[in-house]
């Protein structure tokens, strides 16, 4: 029984994800391609998901530039740079959030992440945090997905 009520409920939940929506709060919607790399373009902070070592996945924020489809991301040396290096599939969550009115939009980008080397782009994402991050890192998409909250 328990099974049935949660095949229910998710077939319910993803249905209304792909039906034609209004913007009325609390409706949720999948977004385009187009609508998410609009929303990708208007910020330039993220939160990379990775692994950064076997068993150990780690979220962190980013700032990036698009070039293209890809995004750039400017990185030191550690773990988001040794995943990038060994070329793992990573995923980078951007978002639009308004507490006050329950709103939003969210897009995610999967993809390989793979170093740079210098001269290989004319993006330079500029990163908020200090230190030497003297490399960057391109994640190719594969698979961007996007949902807005009414």
């Amino acid at each position: 029984m328990m099974l049935a009520l949660t095949v229910a409920d998710r077939l319910a939940l993803t249905g209304e994800l792909d039906a034609d929506l209004n913007d009325d709060v609390g409706a949720l919607r999948m977004m385009s391609r187009t609508e998410c790399y609009d929303l990708l373009r208007t910020r330039t902070v993220g939160r990379l998901a990775y692994v950064a070592r076997e068993g150990v996945p780690d979220i962190v924020p980013v700032n990036y530039v698009l070039d293209g489809d890809d995004m750039l991301i400017r990185s030191g040396p550690g773990p988001k740079l040794q995943a990038a290096e060994r070329r793992d599939r990573v995923a980078v969550e951007v978002d639009v959030i308004d507490e006050a009115t329950h709103t939003g939009r969210s897009v995610v980008v999967m993809g390989r992440a793979e170093r740079l080397r210098p001269g290989d782009t004319e993006g330079d994402p500029t990163p908020w945090a200090s230190g030497p991050r003297r490399h960057v890192i391109r994640v190719r998409p594969d698979r961007v997905t996007g949902r807005r909250l009414g």
